[in-house]
C-alpha cells in the first residue's frame, strides 16, 4: 500500500505522539493542529536518530534545516544536539563554539517579555 506524503507526515506525527515527544501539548493534539513546523521542531529537539532521518525523508532536508535554523540552532540548551544535527544531517563543518557564540534568540525573547 502506497502512502501519500501527507499520510506519511501524519503517521510519523502519531508515532512520535505515542512515544511522548509532544509532552507539552494535549494528548489529543492532531498533526493539523500542531502543524508542520512544530512537528519538525519537536522532532529535532526530542526524537531519536532514526526519527530525524525519517523526518528528513518525509519533510525534505531544506524544510527541516529551515525549521532547525529558526527554532533550535541558537538555543544554548541544545548545543550537543545542534552539533550532531549540523554535522551528521546537514554536513556542516562546525565545532560546538559555533553554537556557543551564537546569540541565544530564545533567551532574548524571554528577556524582552520579562522587562
Amino acid at each position: 500500500m502506497l502512502f501519500t506524503k501527507e499520510e506519511k507526515k501524519v503517521a510519523l506525527f502519531e508515532k512520535l505522539k505515542a512515544k511522548g515527544i509532544f509532552w507539552s501539548y494535549s494528548k489529543d493534539i492532531s498533526f493539523e493542529e500542531a502543524g508542520e513546523n512544530l512537528t519538525i521542531e519537536y522532532i529535532v529537539k526530542y526524537a531519536d536518530f532514526d526519527d530525524i532521518k525519517e523526518a528528513l525523508e518525509i519533510f525534505g532536508k531544506k524544510t527541516v534545516k529551515k525549521v532547525w535554523k529558526e527554532k533550535l540552532r541558537s538555543d544554548k540548551r541544545f548545543i550537543k544536539t545542534n552539533l550532531l544535527i549540523a554535522r551528521v544531517f546537514f554536513h556542516m563543518d562546525v565545532e560546538s563554539s559555533y553554537f556557543k557564540e551564537m546569540k541565544n534568540e530564545r533567551f532574548e525573547k524571554l528577556r524582552l517579555l520579562a522587562s
